[in-house]
């Protein structure tokens, strides 16, 4: 018996190091991101994107507590859209009150959306979309203090799940409506910017405002509807928001990596020691750039996005440049 006892406890022992080695690997790599530390170069920070495949792999599973969002036109949806997904679009998460395109409507307003929707508290969300559009809605969820670990945006949109020739549904899931509520002063309140604020940055030296819309309107060459004239806010870098996706080969569409997105960004002067100002034309793809630096491993608290953005400067009696950068 003394034997046989001795033999137990060498075969436990035999089975617990590998157990506690890989305790502690597991500690060592989600350390940086518990701490608040900068990912290495290629790691991305947990719960931001999903691949098709293993969001396919959940959908056959049935996996509980998961909400696919098609933030896409209604039209575009009852093309296709992911099955199971239900439907979102951006008229019924504007502000119902606001004098300028992209101000975050209330939080009351959000929370009755969701919750007819069938969202619960204990739901992770998977949103995705054609272009740029994904970012904006996880931007004012961020906003309103939803954690991003439950919330992941499919990387490549809609285009990557066709792209595997995956199944796609016409009709429209019915979900139960539930009571669904953000966490209680949990909100990010530094992801929103004035325009007081973009002005005051113009003049702070750890401040950079960044312009997201392409080299044409940053030039002031043209410019779209709702805008007073054409320009830029003086002092602004330009870095297209197009140019952090991949531009060709199998994974057109898709983020760059960490590293090249933080190449990128450092280049122009964009670093992770500074406050960052993000505008477009509107708010909309502006997300998709603030996303991208938070993917490279920038302090979401350092980023800012201007919901006014171009149309509410470019009528405001703020100066405005033309022309090349200096």
């Amino acid at each position: 018996m003394i034997k046989m006892a001795g033999k137990w406890r060498q075969r436990r022992l035999l089975w617990l190091i590998p157990m506690m080695l890989l305790s502690a690997w597991w500690a060592l790599s989600w350390w940086p991101h518990l701490a608040g530390g900068t990912p290495s170069a290629d790691e991305v920070p947990p719960g931001v994107l999903i691949k098709a495949e293993p969001l396919k792999v959940l959908i056959d599973k049935k996996a509980p507590h998961l909400r696919v969002i098609d933030f896409r036109p209604l039209t575009n949806y009852y093309l296709g859209h992911i099955p199971g997904a239900i439907h979102l679009w951006r008229p019924e998460t504007e502000n119902r009150d606001q004098s300028f395109p992209g101000q975050p409507p209330a939080a009351k307003q959000l929370e009755t959306l969701l919750g007819r929707l069938g969202v619960g508290n204990r739901d992770t969300l998977i949103i995705y979309s054609d272009q740029c559009d994904q970012t904006h809605l996880w931007w004012l969820l961020a906003y309103y203090g939803l954690p991003p670990n439950r919330m992941r945006l499919l990387d490549g949109g809609f285009e990557s799940w066709k792209a595997k020739e995956f199944p796609t549904q016409l009709t429209s899931p019915q979900f139960k409506p539930v009571s669904f509520r953000f966490p209680s002063k949990s909100g990010v309140s530094t992801l929103l910017a004035t325009l007081q604020q973009v002005r005051g940055a113009r003049e702070g030296p750890h401040r950079v405002i960044l312009d997201a819309r392409r080299q044409s309107f940053f030039s002031g060459e043209g410019t779209k509807e709702g805008a007073a004239r054409p320009g830029r806010i003086p002092g602004a870098v330009s870095v297209f928001w197009e140019e952090n996706r991949m531009a060709s080969g199998p994974l057109k569409g898709c983020w760059k990596s960490p590293g090249e997105l933080r190449d990128l960004y450092a280049s122009r002067g964009v670093t992770p020691d500074k406050d960052i100002y993000i505008y477009t034309h509107h708010e909309r793809c502006a997300a998709f750039s603030l996303v991208s630096l938070y993917l490279a491993g920038y302090p979401l608290e350092k980023l800012h996005l201007y919901a006014g953005s171009w149309i509410e400067w470019s009528r405001s009696r703020e100066p405005a440049e033309t022309g090349p950068a200096s």
